[in-house]
């Protein structure tokens, strides 16, 4: 009976550790659905419009289950490397820098037919809160890579308390 309880116990510690190193990476997570769900709404959008305008955001879209893949694949395959996630954010933060100089070249009919000119600010606002998350999370992602990120050190620590 006691070798039962220790396996027990031993495997809720092995659980805690994989938790813990699973949500080191949830604000990946948090922000990708984010920006996944932004980028199909926006294609949905240009459906509607002639041309083939729709193709740049089903492409972000791609890259957003291409981080997604990888992100859910840290639970299993837990470690530090995050190849995929930091090109797919690189990819969208040169997108949003893109479509923000488009903005600014009065083109904005190109890829946003549905808003008028007074709505253009709320875009440009949306691009640069994009962006800004996109810097964000290459930091952390770099932290990350690098294991100095404050949750590695928890996670340490946590390992350290097991024992």
């Amino acid at each position: 009976m006691k070798d039962m309880s220790e396996m027990v116990d031993r495997g809720r510690k092995n659980l805690s550790i994989k938790s813990m190193a699973f949500n080191r990476f949830l604000i990946f997570r948090y922000v990708t659905a984010g920006f996944f769900f932004t980028n199909m709404y926006w294609m949905f959008l240009l459906f509607g419009r002639t041309g083939l305008y729709w193709l740049l955001p089903a492409a972000l879209l791609l890259v957003d289950i291409a981080v997604a893949v990888e992100q859910t694949g840290k639970y299993w395959r837990p470690n530090h490397k995050l190849t995929l996630t930091m090109t797919g954010y690189w990819i969208q933060l040169a997108s949003n820098m893109s479509l923000v100089m488009v903005m600014l070249f009065g083109f904005n009919r190109t890829f946003w037919p549905f808003i008028n000119d007074q709505s253009q600010s709320v875009i440009l606002i949306i691009l640069l809160v994009g962006m800004g998350l996109c810097l964000l999370l290459e930091w952390r992602a770099r932290l990350i890579s690098q294991d100095q990120d404050k949750y590695f050190k928890l996670l340490q620590d946590f390992k350290v308390s097991l024992q």
